[in-house]
């Protein structure tokens, strides 16, 4: 939970001729005059024979320069949403020279391409209409080599010059103006307000077609680049590999993959980029780059899971050391950090939700009454914890997954005029079984001393060689998942279950 932060996809129907527009008719014949010709315009001047797919696809703008100007406009939001910039100009200059190698043998070299690593665990990576990329540092932990990420920021390119996000964009933007149009003729302003695009929209999945084309054309950008296209399907192994770990961690199906990670996001198989890499027909290079101990020793050193800025989840325990708090959640939640709250997820439906808020009074329960406001509120009660005053009290709210019953509690947070806020979350025929469980994470809530907050390190990655003797349950233990590390070295390491350490391999561990 950063202390920086308080925190439609429209179809369009593609015509025989080129871009045919599926808007509604509508019946008053002067809006139609003068909104269908803004429409009509805007297809007129997105339509246009690209390059490097040589088809036709409406953008809503001109040419693949008026790209650009999107993405810098939506860049910033984009990066804000997954922790901001990750600073490291040795790593950041490394990822530029992947960027370089690669960008003459694409259709649009022009283009002013850039890269920024986002300051995030969250394994992802987006492209932004005219170039902006951005890979987060999660997913440049899970690589191993150069031509990994190289498949990657192909791949993102491959969505830049077949203009998918640019596709989006225009989508979006006659769907909005079809709502103008309608909110005009039926008078009606809720309507008119409804369409909205912009970053958020970037977090939506391709479809297959657009996955599948932008594989073929980062095949073809890596390979005249002498990578080797093969550690393509090698780094989408290990990320399918990664979301179903995960998916296992949180206690659901191992098929589901969060709505934030990249095989979300990026729906493909390695059955469909094999089949890229042979519609694609690129000339595999004789000597193909990898280049697995110039990257290893790149990112030896990188932060690995939480910024302390952020606030660090450590295995079952968040510590904050900025805000200066810390807590402790029973065994079978899994800590999640976000933005602006931490959650913390039970397999069979209890939540730990926790977040901070302004406040004008010192008060936990006036704050929690306020807070509260609205909703049916049940023995409110005043309690300390660990010798800070706090309030509590039980509510009923209302779920996607149906009514829930609730404890909130509030107390101060160290820096005056803030509170923390807890809600404890489970359906009413299992609160019970939680109910001790909550008590203690309530009863673990306690602020930290400066000198405490300053002795909290982050988790950092390292690549070192293995030594005789060494072990993967010895050699996983600085990670932060528990009972999951041994699965979670493996999987960092590229290893698979009955695959035994060899005495001068370099491999990834975590510490402080």
């Amino acid at each position: 939970m950063a202390s920086r932060h308080d925190l439609h996809d429209h179809a369009v129907h593609h015509g025989a001729c080129g871009c045919g527009l599926g808007l509604p008719r509508l019946s008053r014949r002067a809006v139609l005059a003068g909104g269908m010709a803004a429409v009509a315009a805007a297809g007129l001047a997105g339509c246009a024979q690209n390059p490097a797919t040589g088809r036709s696809s409406f953008t809503g703008f001109s040419d693949i320069s008026d790209d650009v100007a999107v993405g810098r406009r939506e860049h910033p939001k984009l990066l804000e949403a997954f922790g901001g910039a990750y600073e490291d100009r040795r790593l950041q200059a490394y990822v530029d020279g992947i960027l370089r190698r690669m960008v003459p043998y694409t259709e649009y070299p022009d283009l002013p391409y850039e890269i920024t690593i986002a300051n995030t665990p969250i394994v992802n990576a987006f492209a932004l209409p005219g170039g902006k990329i951005t890979l987060t540092r999660g997913l440049l932990a899970m690589a191993s080599n150069e031509a990994e990420v190289a498949g990657v920021v192909a791949h993102e390119m491959g969505h830049v010059t077949a203009r998918h996000s640019a596709e989006r964009q225009g989508a979006g933007m006659v769907a909005q103006l079809g709502a103008v149009l309608l909110g005009a003729v039926t008078g009606s302003s809720e309507i008119a307000n409804l369409a909205s695009f912009g970053a958020q929209a970037y977090l939506q999945s391709y479809s297959r077609e657009q996955e599948l084309e932008a594989d073929m054309l980062g095949v073809r950008y890596m390979t005249r680049a002498g990578y080797d296209p093969d550690a393509m399907t090698t780094f989408l192994a290990t990320l399918g590999d990664q979301a179903r770990l995960d998916a296992r961690m949180m206690g659901r199906d191992p098929a589901a993959v969060d709505q934030y990670n990249i095989m979300a996001t990026h729906p493909r198989s390695v059955e469909r980029v094999q089949q890229a890499m042979q519609l694609a027909e690129a000339a595999r290079p004789a000597d193909p780059v990898v280049a697995r101990e110039a990257y290893l020793n790149t990112i030896s050193g990188m932060l690995f899971g939480d910024d302390p800025e952020q606030g660090l989840v450590l295995g079952q325990r968040f510590v904050h050391p900025d805000l200066r708090f810390a807590y402790e959640v029973p065994d079978g939640f899994r800590l999640m950090n976000a933005p602006d709250k931490v959650v913390a997820q039970h397999p069979e439906g209890a939540a730990i939700v926790m977040d901070m808020g302004a406040s004008r009074t010192d008060d936990p329960a006036d704050y929690l009454r306020g807070w509260m406001r609205g909703a049916r509120v049940m023995n409110l009660e005043r309690i300390r914890v660990n010798g800070l005053p706090a309030a509590t009290a039980a509510l009923q709210v209302q779920s996607r997954q149906g009514p829930m019953r609730a404890q909130a509690v509030v107390l101060p947070a160290a820096q005056r005029g803030r509170m923390i806020r807890f809600l404890f979350l489970a359906p009413p025929n299992a609160f019970g079984r939680f109910d001790e469980g909550f008590r203690r994470t309530t009863y673990s809530i306690r602020h930290l001393s400066p000198a405490e907050a300053a002795e909290v390190e982050p988790l950092r990655l390292l690549v070192t060689e293995v030594r005789p003797g060494d072990t993967v349950r010895g050699l996983s233990a600085g990670l932060p998942y528990g009972r999951w590390n041994d699965e979670w070295f493996r999987l960092l390491n590229d290893m698979q279950l009955n695959d035994g350490l060899r005495p001068g391999d370099m491999v990834k561990i975590v510490a402080r």
